[in-house]
């Protein structure tokens, strides 16, 4: 009985929506102009205020009508009729609902991995916010679907795209007519701290920034809630399978080219090479299976050619992610080249003091933090990274996209490390200088609070081949920004890129290009820099 007096309560709010939705849509009612009150609704209809109160719910969520406090709800200045549309009766019959499920199961669980990249601290304080307000509502056997959807809008928001917010706004609004368990709630205890614990999996995920875990738990609540609707085995997929997404292509690199020529600018004495890699054989020493990319041999020896021929002479041998948390590969090397090289490495919480002071004997000066490749490290460990090797004077080498990266300034300002950044900030080229992640990315360097290398250029640029013109602007603002803080790297032998294989001397000379030829500047960048930083 209670059922079917529930159900009798949506199809006449359903009908009341409609109404008003005609009217807006038909220019009787146009933005700005208040809609009928409840009292006049109720009268109209003949229901009650519950009734009403459900239609206006639903124009609301679908942006159609806003609250004045204290005056009544109004037409939406932005109020437009949606040429997509979800049919509020077929939601239903089980296949029409299973096909929107299966729509906003990709939609949402990519709108928590951005939010978990790019929400302000203000954005995710509003996604707490809601989440206490949903909190609250189970715990006084409220109607949980305003707080709910009040929740999703509020990770919506963090994504930073206003296209991809409105249509996730415009699938959750929907979802909940058919979902009969929000009905259930107020009778069940269990299933309100169930619902509960799944929204506190996605925020604690959004909130220390994890993408990886943000995804995941949304992929868990949006699975759970479908079976609980009677739509098991959504997309064929179990839970379980998120773990493993994205693990099963690693496509192979093209090597290096084999041969160089001598820069137009003889280099300085001392010019380090502040960042390449050494690939070993596959077969004495495997790849992890969580990789990005499967790069070919490069050896020490392979290196030191390319090295020679451009003039440089010391140089950072950092640990690529295609290894995890094996280092094997870039220690032997370090033992093999001496002083004249230092290493950046990839470490754990598990890493012993022992191991750590072994490395810093080799040469070790810092452990790399990678958010873009796939290298089995999160972004929650950057702070308890910080504080492990801080004993040891190490800095904290970060590859990030710093379009993707909320609150840049200050969280690398305040770890207790020196900090480096990976490739001018990785930022896609087309996004612009004026971006709030570049102009971090500036003051970090002006303030003397980060070091950057200039390098990678191919990674980010949208030109198909050297020179990389659209980079030039960001190398320039950077090194403008605080000479004194910059660094030059090749990226030895330039892994995993999407252009044709680069020449080093071209990517050499393309440095010089961004000096202005300025022989201070460059042997700043190539020699006192990287000698305080290294400890060379």
């Amino acid at each position: 009985m209670k059922q079917a007096a529930a159900a009798g309560r949506s199809q006449l709010s359903v009908k009341i929506s409609r109404h008003l939705e005609a009217e807006i849509s038909a220019g009787r009612l146009k933005p700005g102009d208040r809609i009928p009150s409840e009292s006049q609704l109720t009268a109209r209809f003949g229901v009650g205020r519950n009734v009403v109160r459900e239609a206006i719910a639903r124009l609301k969520s679908e942006g159609l009508v806003e609250s004045h406090q204290g005056l009544g709800a109004f037409v939406s200045s932005k109020a437009h009729r949606n040429s997509f549309r979800i049919d509020h009766d077929e939601l239903s019959h089980l296949p029409k609902l299973r096909q929107l499920y299966e729509l906003r199961l990709d939609l949402e669980v990519s709108a928590a991995g951005m939010a978990a990249r790019r929400r302000s601290r203000s954005q995710l304080a509003a996604i707490q916010a809601a989440l206490s307000t949903l909190r609250d509502a189970l715990a006084n056997g409220q109607g949980m679907v305003e707080s709910s959807l009040a929740f999703k809008r509020a990770i919506a928001d963090a994504t930073g795209n206003e296209y991809f917010k409105n249509f996730v706004l415009f699938l959750t609004a929907h979802i909940f007519e058919a979902a009969s368990f929000e009905r259930r709630i107020a009778t069940s205890g269990a299933l309100r701290e169930t619902v509960l614990t799944e929204y506190e999996s996605i925020l604690e995920a959004i909130t220390v920034g994890d993408p990886d875990l943000a995804r995941r738990a949304a992929w868990t609540q949006i699975i759970n809630s479908a079976e609980r609707n009677g739509l098991r085995g959504l997309q064929g997929w179990e839970v379980t399978r998120m773990t493993s997404l994205g693990e099963t292509y690693a496509p192979p690199c093209a090597p290096p080219v084999s041969s160089c020529s001598a820069p137009s600018l003889p280099l300085p004495d001392g010019a380090c090479d502040c960042h390449f890699h050494i690939i070993g054989d596959a077969a004495d020493h495997p790849f992890t299976p969580h990789r990005s990319y499967t790069p070919p041999p490069a050896s020490l020896d392979d290196y030191r050619k390319m090295q020679g021929t451009l003039g440089l002479s010391r140089g950072v041998i950092v640990q690529p992610s295609v290894y995890g948390y094996d280092n094997r590969v870039a220690l032997e090397a370090l033992r093999q080249g001496g002083g004249h090289y230092r290493g950046v490495v990839v470490i754990s919480d598990q890493t012993s003091e022992q191991e750590l002071q072994e490395m810093d004997a080799l040469g070790v000066r810092g452990v790399r933090v990678n958010l873009i490749y796939k290298s089995g490290v999160e972004v929650s460990d950057v702070a308890s990274l910080a504080r492990k090797v801080a004993p040891l004077g190490w800095h904290l080498q970060l590859l990030i996209d710093i379009s993707e990266f909320a609150d840049l300034y200050d969280t690398v300002a305040n770890l207790p490390v020196e900090v480096v950044i990976d490739h001018m900030g990785h930022m896609p080229a087309s996004i612009g200088v004026k971006h709030p992640g570049f102009r971090d990315l500036l003051r970090l360097a002006r303030d003397g609070k980060a070091w950057v290398k200039l390098s990678g250029a191919y990674r980010f640029t949208n030109q198909p081949d050297t020179p990389y013109s659209d980079v030039t602007p960001y190398a320039k603002a950077l090194i403008k920004a605080n000479p004194d803080q910059i660094l030059w790297a090749s990226d030895w032998p330039h892994v995993c890129i999407s252009v044709p294989m680069p020449d080093d001397t071209t990517l050499l000379e393309e440095f010089f290009q961004w000096t202005g030829h300025d022989e201070t500047i460059i042997r700043k960048i190539l020699v006192d820099n990287p000698a305080r930083l290294y400890g060379f």
